[in-house]
C-alpha cells in the first residue's frame, strides 16, 4: 500500500510539473490544487494553500478547499508566528474546529531553507500512524520537486540569455549581395542551436557566405558557434585566399582544449559577377541549380571538419553562377529528417525537389523546401537544427 501511494504521489507531482512547463503557469497553485483533489480522502485533506511569511507569520497567497477562514479566526493561537523547527515539515494539531465539530491540523512544508515560503494543508485530526508516514513521504517529494522546479527555472533563464546571445550573432536583415538576391531561414530544434549562417563583406565587390553546423545540439553547440563567430570576425579582416581563411578557423577551434569541437562548414566568397570560390569542410555539399537540361551541381571540395586536427589543410573549389542560377546551402537537419515510416528525406530527394526551380525567387525556393519537408514528415518531429540560405544570380 505504501509503495502504491508513493508511486501515485510521484506521478501526480511529475504530471503537474510537466503541465506547468508546457503552459508556463504557476507551479505551486497547480500543485496545491492537484494534491487536494487527488488525496482529499486518503490523506484527509480539507484544504491546501501556498503560504508566505510576509513579516508577521505565514499568510495564504493561494488556497483551495475549505477551512482557511477558520484558520484566520484561530490566529490568536499563534500559528502565524510559529517558526518551522525543521526543514521537512511541521504540524500543529487541533488548531481550529470545523462547523461539524471536527478538529483540524495545520501541516506546513517549507519550500526553501529560509522557511519564508511553504505549502500548507489543513487535515482532519487526529491522523492515523500510517497517514503520518505518508505525510513524511509527501514532504520529501514536495521538497524534491520544488528544488527541481527552481533549478529548471534557473536553467531556462540561462538558456534564454544564451538564445538572445545566439540570435544576436545572426543577421536580423541580410545585407545586400551585389548582383544577387538572397533569402535565409534558421530554425533551432531547442532553445538554442548549433546552426549558423552569415554574409560577410570582404571587398567592394566580394562577399563571404557562411553556413555552419556544430556537432551536437543545445547549449554546448551554441557555445561552439559563438567561438566560430568570433574567429570569423578576426579572419574576415585578413587578406587571405579561402583555403587559408578556413585553415585559420580550424586551428582556432582545434586548439581550444583536449575535447574536439567539431563544426561542419561551407565557406564561399562570391563576387558581383557570380564567381564563387568555396571551401566545404565536411558539410552537406552546396547545390547549384542551373537551367535545364543541366544537372544540379554539387560543391564538395574542401577538407575535414573544423576542430578535428589543427594541422588540416583545405583547398578551394570554384564555380560560376549565371543569371537565374541558384546556390542552395543547407544544414543536415533538412535531409536527415525521418517520417513515421522511418524513411529519410535525403539529399537525393532534395536535389529532385530543386530540379525545376531555376530562376525562382530565393524566398519561394525556401517555401517549397519547407512545405515538402512538412508533407514528408507528417506528424513526426524535427530533431535537429535547420538552416537554409538560397542565393540567385540576377
Amino acid at each position: 500500500m505504501q509503495e502504491n501511494f508513493e508511486r501515485e504521489l510521484f506521478d501526480l507531482i511529475e504530471s503537474v510539473s510537466l503541465a506547468e512547463r508546457a503552459s508556463a503557469g504557476a507551479f505551486l497553485p497547480h500543485l496545491a490544487r492537484a494534491l487536494h483533489s487527488q488525496f482529499a480522502g486518503s490523506l484527509g485533506l480539507v484544504g491546501a494553500a501556498e503560504l508566505r511569511d510576509l513579516g508577521e507569520g505565514y499568510v495564504p497567497v493561494f488556497s483551495t478547499g475549505a477551512g482557511w477562514d477558520l484558520l484566520s479566526e484561530a490566529s490568536h493561537r499563534g500559528w502565524r508566528r510559529r517558526r518551522l523547527p525543521g526543514l521537512r515539515w511541521w504540524v500543529q494539531h487541533g488548531l481550529c474546529q470545523a462547523p461539524n465539530g471536527a478538529r483540524l491540523d495545520l501541516r506546513l512544508f517549507p519550500l526553501n531553507h529560509g522557511r519564508e515560503h511553504a505549502l500548507g494543508f489543513l487535515t482532519r485530526s487526529p491522523a492515523a500512524p500510517a497517514r503520518e508516514l505518508q505525510f513524511q513521504v509527501l514532504g520529501q517529494l514536495i521538497r524534491l520537486f520544488v528544488e527541481r522546479h527552481h533549478h529548471r527555472a534557473r536553467l531556462d533563464h540561462i538558456l534564454a540569455l544564451a538564445r538572445e546571445q545566439q540570435l544576436s550573432l545572426l543577421p536580423p536583415l541580410l545585407p545586400a549581395l551585389p548582383g544577387h538576391t538572397v533569402a535565409a531561414l534558421a530554425i533551432p530544434s531547442e532553445e538554442v542551436g548549433g546552426d549558423y549562417h552569415q554574409l560577410l563583406p570582404l571587398a567592394p565587390t566580394s562577399t563571404g557566405v557562411v553556413v555552419a553546423d556544430a556537432k551536437g545540439k543545445g547549449f554546448e553547440a551554441a557555445v561552439l558557434i559563438t567561438a566560430l563567430h568570433t574567429a570569423l570576425r578576426l579572419v574576415q579582416q585578413l587578406s587571405l585566399p579561402p583555403g587559408h581563411r578556413v585553415a585559420m578557423l580550424n586551428r582556432a577551434l582545434a586548439e581550444q582544449g583536449e575535447l574536439r569541437n567539431l563544426v561542419s562548414l561551407f565557406y564561399g566568397e562570391l563576387d558581383a559577377e557570380g564567381r564563387l570560390l568555396y571551401v566545404n569542410a565536411s558539410h552537406p555539399p552546396g547545390l547549384v541549380v542551373r537551367a535545364a537540361p543541366a544537372p544540379t551541381e554539387t560543391l564538395s571540395e574542401g577538407g575535414l571538419f573544423l576542430g578535428l586536427d589543427p594541422g588540416t589543410g583545405y583547398h578551394a573549389g570554384a564555380c560560376h553562377l549565371h543569371p537565374g542560377d541558384l546556390l542552395v546551402l543547407y544544414t543536415d537537419g533538412w535531409i536527415e529528417l525521418f517520417n513515421p515510416d522511418n524513411e529519410e528525406f535525403g539529399a537525393t530527394r532534395l536535389r529532385e525537389l530543386l530540379r525545376d526551380t531555376h530562376g525562382m525567387a530565393p524566398a519561394a525556393v525556401i517555401q517549397r523546401i519547407t512545405e515538402a519537408c512538412d508533407a514528408f514528415r507528417r506528424e513526426a518531429d524535427f530533431h535537429d537544427d535547420r538552416t537554409l540560405v538560397v542565393i540567385r544570380k540576377d
